[in-house]
């Protein structure tokens, strides 16, 4: 692969050396802030949109409808998966963070901005139907949105349990510089930590499935398609807008090293993948979320709701991955650093 974070590091020098007079100190911040916003608002959006649909159109086609909540919910975390692979290729363990922070991200995410910023768009478009209407279903599924939240809550309760445990540290107040990857039998302990957490939702998802089918089974499914191209597609975009958000963050932990470790700590990568990646990460939930919120029917309620809850679950078992992966490198003598 070739060093293209060097590349990015010496325009960043090119500019500052040659266009001093002009500000070229600040070019690559501005650049890269442009180029961040592309990925973050259209690329990864985008590109996950295209294998959520075709994820749920498929499990539809081959599973049932009864899937597709799951799928919907569990294929939005397909970019934390593919930013801590990537960030995994570029020999830093750090990428698990990502999906342990979209943890934080989906709470404030789905269950704040989501549905706060879909009242306001109606209440700016004088739209006092479908804004009384929303108003009357939160009030009539409180005990659904109550038991949403509390999953919810959990999960990232284990989150923080199996970063600290992965860690011994937790990622508030900034990382130190004697934070590392704990030996084999921490990372197992890590794991283990997110397998119950996995296995509690489970148990809760498959009882609220029962008592109350028609949640997961009246969702409209106009822009599911059952897609192989679309998935493959969408696949192949997400990896490479990954990768690109990967390389920015090395690239960034060189360039303002003195300025991010003042917020973030001594482990800068891991910092910008908790707190900066997983809210890039989350922003497909929000759109799902936001789709949900807007259809105004208890089962499109129930997705939105669980564009944090399903996804905190799957964040757990992303990490569970991560964590196998990490032991597994370390086991072939590949040296990580967070």
């Amino acid at each position: 692969m070739p060093d293209i974070v060097g590349h990015l590091v010496d325009i960043h020098q090119y500019q500052t050396t040659q266009f001093s007079a002009y500000g070229g100190q600040y070019w690559f911040l501005v650049e890269s802030l442009i180029l961040g916003f592309i990925l973050c608002f259209r690329l990864i959006p985008y590109t996950t949109d295209l294998m959520v649909n075709a994820s749920a159109g498929l499990a539809a086609k081959y599973f049932g409808n009864k899937s597709r909540t799951l799928v919907i919910n569990a294929s939005t975390n397909n970019p934390e998966l593919v930013n801590m692979v990537a960030a995994f290729c570029m020999r830093k363990a750090g990428g698990v963070a990502n999906p342990l922070g979209s943890n934080l991200a989906n709470i404030y995410l789905m269950y704040l901005v989501a549905p706060l910023y879909v009242m306001l768009r109606w209440k700016l478009k004088r739209d006092t139907d479908r804004l009384q209407r929303f108003k009357k279903l939160i009030r009539t599924e409180r005990r659904l949105i109550y038991q949403h939240l509390g999953m919810a809550f959990l999960m990232f309760a284990f989150s923080i349990i199996g970063f600290w445990v992965l860690t011994a540290s937790h990622p508030f107040g900034g990382l130190s510089e004697e934070v590392q990857i704990q030996p084999g039998s921490f990372l197992i302990a890590a794991a283990l930590v997110c397998v119950i957490g996995i296995v509690a939702f489970q148990y809760w998802n498959k009882r609220l499935q029962e008592r109350d089918p028609e949640l997961f089974e009246a969702i409209d499914d106009e822009e599911h398609t059952d897609s192989w191209r679309q998935f493959i597609g969408g696949t192949t975009g997400l990896v490479m807008s990954s990768f690109a958000v990967n390389w920015l963050f090395l690239a960034w932990t060189q360039i303002y090293e003195a300025s991010l470790t003042v917020y973030l700590g001594a482990a800068i990568f891991t910092g910008l993948h908790y707190f900066v990646g997983a809210l890039i990460t989350s922003l497909p939930e929000m759109n799902v979320a936001m789709e949900g919120y807007s259809k105004i029917t208890r089962a499109d309620l129930n997705t939105a709701l669980s564009a944090a809850s399903v996804s905190n679950m799957t964040n757990l078992a992303i990490a569970v991955l991560g964590i196998l992966l990490i032991i597994l490198l370390k086991a072939m003598g590949l040296e990580l650093s967070l």
